[in-house]
């Protein structure tokens, strides 16, 4: 008679739980102000690997940016930046990345997120700047790097995310998961993408090789990135202009006056 170990079956049960809470990305709550700039955009569904995409373009004509919301965010987060850019001359597209907003999905990684910016701009062509945002800015610098995703002219970076495999403590933090259970779950990682395939993607290794101007912005108050993610990153990149705000938390910047006032300055210059 073969027994079974309930407490081995148990804790696998847990790891694969906890697995797929980690890879889940939490819905961003729409705002009525953000949901009113989305609907007199031009909305449309992009098909991709794992369903369709849901994209938002606004303006007709001038150079295109291109706004890349972070991990558990959307789209309708990134809307500030719609008139100030329109009123600027450029052309906007935003989009909802894989199991993100209103996009198809409830699981997804940086290595199913970075192919869908190559998707992007082969439908909107070349961007001329890219405006990016926590985990965004990690997503942005891999396809730069990695992918044949064409260079933009600027980068502008808000509460830069540095480590990929730091989201791992944070996550254990958060959920409250014991460290047998973390373990368990990187072990998973490695099987799953290849060992440390994952541990080495690091925003201050990558950005030493975009030879692109860069604007970085990071609250010294942010709770979810810490601001010396993007100190390390500034201090590896000499295309950048490190800038440090002060009680704008981590996604307040994006919301700003002051904020996009000097971002379209940096994209003129």
């Amino acid at each position: 008679m073969t027994t079974v170990d309930t407490s081995t079956t148990k804790q696998q049960q847990i790891i694969k739980k906890v697995y797929q809470a980690f890879f889940s990305p939490s819905q961003y709550e729409v705002k009525a102000a953000d949901r009113e700039v989305l609907d007199w955009g031009n909305n449309y569904r992009l098909p991709f690997d794992g369903g369709e995409l849901a994209v938002t373009t606004w303006g007709s004509s001038g150079p295109s940016v291109l706004l890349m919301h972070g991990w558990g965010g959307a789209r309708a987060q990134m809307t500030g930046f719609v008139d100030p850019l329109l009123f600027a001359g450029y052309r906007v597209v935003a989009y909802d990345q894989p199991a993100h907003g209103e996009s198809d999905g409830k699981m997804t990684n940086l290595l199913e997120i970075a192919p869908t910016m190559e998707l992007i701009a082969k439908q909107e062509g070349k961007f001329d700047a890219i405006i990016a945002h926590s985990f965004g800015t990690l997503i942005t610098s891999h396809a730069l790097v990695n992918l044949n995703f064409p260079p933009p002219s600027k980068l502008v970076y808000f509460g830069a995310f540095n480590r990929l495999m730091d989201a791992l403590p944070r996550f254990q933090m958060i959920a409250q998961v014991s460290d047998e259970i973390m373990d368990g779950i990187r072990a998973t990682i490695n099987e799953n993408f290849g060992m440390n395939v994952l541990n080495a993607i690091v925003n201050e290794t990558l950005t030493p090789q975009i030879d692109i101007p860069a604007l970085m912005f990071h609250d010294t108050a942010d709770n979810v990135t810490p601001v010396e993610d993007s100190r390390a990153i500034a201090k590896a990149w000499n295309h950048v202009n490190f800038i440090e705000t002060d009680g704008l938390g981590h996604r307040g910047a994006l919301q700003s006056k002051e904020i996009h006032e000097q971002v379209i300055k940096f994209l003129k210059s």
